[in-house]
This record gives C-alpha cells, structure tokens and sequence, in this order.
C-alpha cells in the first residue's frame, strides 16, 4: 500500500473517530428508554461518516490517493469547523442543525473540492518529478 493511501485512510479515520466522539460524549444518547433516540443518534452517525466511506473507498478501489487525501481533509476541516460552532462556540440556538447538514455538504462540495485539490496537486508533484527525475 502506498504511503499516500495510508495517509488518505488515516485522515478518514480521523473523520470517523471526530463523530465517533461526538455521538459517544457529547450526545444524550442514554438519556431515558427511547430506542426512536437511539435510532436517530446511530442514523446520525452513519450518515456522518458516509463522506469518509466514499473517500476511504476511492483511495482504496479507485487507487486515487491523493484525490481521496484532499477530499478526507476538507470534509475533516469542515466537520471541525462545524464541531467548534456547535460544541464549542455556538452562534444561535439552532447551531447542531448543522451537524445534520454537514455530510451532504462534505459529500457535494468540500469533499469534491478538496478532491480536486488534492488532483491538481499530484499533477504538479508528478511534472515536477518528471522533469528532476
């Protein structure tokens, strides 16, 4: 396995360990005995981590680390971003909505720029390895 690869999983299970975290520690998740709770704290989860699935999924099968390594990163930043505007220094009282929204937002935007990126930044890598190599 490429060391690109590796580094591109690392940064997906950096991901999963953040909403890991969150659901574990900062969610009342065994407050009382509804399982409707439980469900939408597991639901939330998943869907959390599906950004991290795909990009773990392209760096794997796709044999695309360093889109997969810029997609992880940017979808991480924003999923930090939006930790600290909910958990940390919430803005209104409607602030963990987002935590709701980020995925589909890491899944259509950051993840494809930072994919992006991460492309154009191996192509410039591999010119200038050319033309020294």
């Amino acid at each position: 396995m490429r060391q690109l690869t590796r580094v591109a999983l690392l940064a997906c299970v950096g991901g999963v360990a953040l909403h890991t975290g969150t659901v574990a520690f900062r969610t009342d998740w065994l407050a009382g005995e509804t399982s409707v709770r439980l469900a939408f704290v597991a639901g939330l989860w998943l869907w959390s981590c599906l950004p991290y699935a795909v990009l773990a999924g392209v760096a794997l099968w796709r044999r695309l680390p360093a889109p997969a390594l810029g997609g992880a990163l940017a979808a991480l930043a924003a999923d930090l971003y939006m930790h600290h505007s909910v958990f940390i220094a919430p803005a209104s009282s409607t602030a963990a909505v987002g935590l709701v929204f980020m995925p589909l937002w890491n899944l259509v935007l950051f993840g494809p720029v930072g994919a992006m990126l991460g492309w154009g930044v191996a192509r410039v890598f591999a010119r200038v390895d050319a033309k020294t190599g």
